[in-house]
């Protein structure tokens, strides 16, 4: 079904000349890209309406894919490993926020590591999206910072919900994604703009 989103779109971009035979290949990538995230979004907003845990599985994909947005971090190497990691991610982290309560100490804790995590290792490229700009490195870095804090922060305006989890878990999730031993367990090299000469 992807395939024949990607193609049909591609055939349609093309004979409208929104796309050249030169950028069908990107376009081919953001049409993947676009049809992978709306599926998987669809299959776990979905589900967690069924869980009743849509709320927090909503808080959770907003904080995160504005976090992610300049953080970045590792990708799975293949569509099946997403579909696994999207769900355990979106559908049992979630319950797990529902039904556990997480004391304050580990949540302060865990706090400390992914901010340092981010001072560290953020933003974290991959082989084919390496981060060639030192200027933008940089920038992405105070940016995940200060989203990381603004996050931390606004857990003080709702004590009274699961909001304090939903950020826990944000940011513990993105530090995994940014961590160099994540990368070499999968056997993905990190900091792939070392490789490239100016």
């Amino acid at each position: 079904m992807k395939n024949a989103f990607v193609t049909h779109s591609l055939e349609y971009l093309i004979r409208n000349n929104a796309c050249t035979e030169k950028q069908k290949n990107i376009f081919r990538y953001t049409l993947e890209s676009l049809y992978s995230l709306i599926t998987k979004t669809s299959v776990v907003l979905i589900l967690s309406i069924f869980l009743k845990t849509f709320p927090i599985t909503l808080t959770m994909i907003l904080l995160y894919s504005i976090l992610r947005g300049f953080a970045f971090g590792i990708h799975a190497t293949k569509n099946s490993y997403c579909w696994i990691v999207t769900l355990s991610v979106y559908v049992i982290v979630p319950l797990c926020i529902k039904y556990v309560t997480i004391p304050n100490t580990i949540l302060y804790i865990f706090f400390g590591i992914s901010i340092l995590a981010f001072i560290l290792w953020a933003p974290a490229d991959t082989p084919s999206r390496p981060l060639l700009n030192k200027k933008k490195r940089e920038t992405n870095k105070i940016i995940t910072l200060s989203l990381a804090s603004i996050y931390l922060i606004s857990c003080f305006y709702f004590k009274n919900s699961n909001y304090s989890e939903i950020v826990f878990f944000t940011l513990l999730i993105e530090s995994i994604c940014i961590c160099p031993i994540t990368y070499k367990l999968f056997h993905i090299p990190c900091k792939n703009y070392l490789h490239y000469k100016k």
